[in-house]
């Protein structure tokens, strides 16, 4: 038998998604997947994968900052010496990318996976998402993170280290094609033996509608409020709202749940729409045209809502038990077909392979 191939995910373990990848890439036999996260967060889910990076203390504690900070890069370039494919999730591991430039003078492989507000260009997005644009200027919680700048500083550093990007397909709005030979369209990817579906009860008239907006500006909570206290007047529903709760809480109440109302403002669904599909839910969310445009299959069965029509649509699942209970099962379906990890680690996994093979070509 020959050498296993050894790929790495780093330095995030956003979403717990790199864990998740890396533990069902691990069930082909020639292969050893590990992840290294510098983060410890609430809920990050944990597997035999995850390996955590030193933790570095305040600079207050100076000796310790100096010590931490050397076994970190000490672990980190370890790692990255064991690894044959390098997976990134967001960001680099070290300050100006210190850890692609030893990859790069290692040869090692290195693959690039944006989630968001890493490259998300607010210039661009302004102009195509009115209701981005007003959040942005009224409390948006990114906005010291997303800029232009920020974003083209971030992919000319994987460019020049020879990076390929993956994305999902909000991502290609916001990357520079000029920068990269080759690209790779995937989807999110979730376990979903974790997740068994409990579809909306045809018989329920009085349905239980969830929200659980990390960012309520971003998610548009704002907006969502006042037309649930507005319905409440003429319909019977229950709504949740769930905020900083732990993710076993969320899930919990999330799998008894008639509608997900996911974000009503930035044009795409993330992890809280697909683990809602998972379950067998309905789900709201704003997505915009040019998400489709760019890759998102017609037949994603997500409620398309947004600040305009957001109570028209609303009505409408609270109203329709069938609707939700046939959405529902649409959601399930969608998320087996283009979500599931364990097709898209093998879709990964030839990347990887055609990757590896270019460069002993090269």
């Amino acid at each position: 038998m020959g050498k296993k191939l050894h790929i790495l995910f780093l330095p995030e373990n956003i979403a717990s998604m790199p864990a998740l990848t890396a533990s069902s890439l691990n069930k082909n036999e020639n292969v050893i997947a590990k992840c290294l996260s510098r983060t410890v967060h609430k809920y990050q889910q944990k597997n035999e994968t995850l390996i955590f990076l030193p933790e570095i203390p305040s600079k207050n504690y100076l000796f310790k900052w100096i010590l931490a900070k050397w076994k970190y890069r000490r672990v980190l370039k370890k790692w990255i010496c064991w690894a044959d494919i390098l997976h990134y999730t967001f960001t680099t591991g070290l300050p100006n990318g210190q850890d692609l430039k030893w990859a790069k003078k290692l040869n090692k492989p290195i693959v690039i996976e944006w989630m968001g507000s890493d490259i998300r260009n607010p210039d661009l997005l302004k102009k195509i998402n009115p209701y981005y644009k007003k959040a942005f200027e009224n409390g948006y919680e990114y906005a010291r993170v997303e800029s232009c700048e920020q974003s083209q500083k971030n992919q000319k550093l994987f460019a020049k280290n020879n990076a390929v990007p993956v994305f999902f397909p909000e991502m290609k709005l916001f990357i520079d094609s000029s920068l990269f030979k080759n690209s790779y369209l995937i989807f999110q990817r979730i376990n979903l033996n974790s997740f068994i579906p409990h579809y909306p009860s045809l018989e329920n008239k009085r349905p239980m509608i969830v929200h659980s907006p990390s960012a309520k500006i971003a998610k548009g909570t704002n907006v969502l409020l006042p037309v649930i206290e507005s319905l409440k007047k003429d319909f019977e529903f229950e709504f949740i709202l769930l905020h900083d709760l732990p993710r076993e809480k969320v899930l919990e109440t999330l799998k008894n749940a008639d509608i997900f109302i996911d974000q009503l403002i930035l044009g795409n669904y993330g992890m809280a729409s697909i683990e809602a599909m998972s379950f067998g839910k309905p789900v709201m969310c704003y997505i915009m045209p040019e998400v489709f445009e760019c890759g998102l299959p017609q037949e994603c069965p997500i409620v398309n809502a947004n600040p305009d029509n957001l109570k028209k649509q609303l009505i409408r699942l609270i109203t329709d038990a069938r609707f939700r209970n046939e959405t529902g099962k649409m959601s399930r379906a969608f998320v087996e077909k283009y979500h599931d990890v364990e097709k898209i680690s093998k879709q990964l996994l030839s990347i990887y392979k055609s990757i590896n093979e270019k460069k002993v070509n090269d």
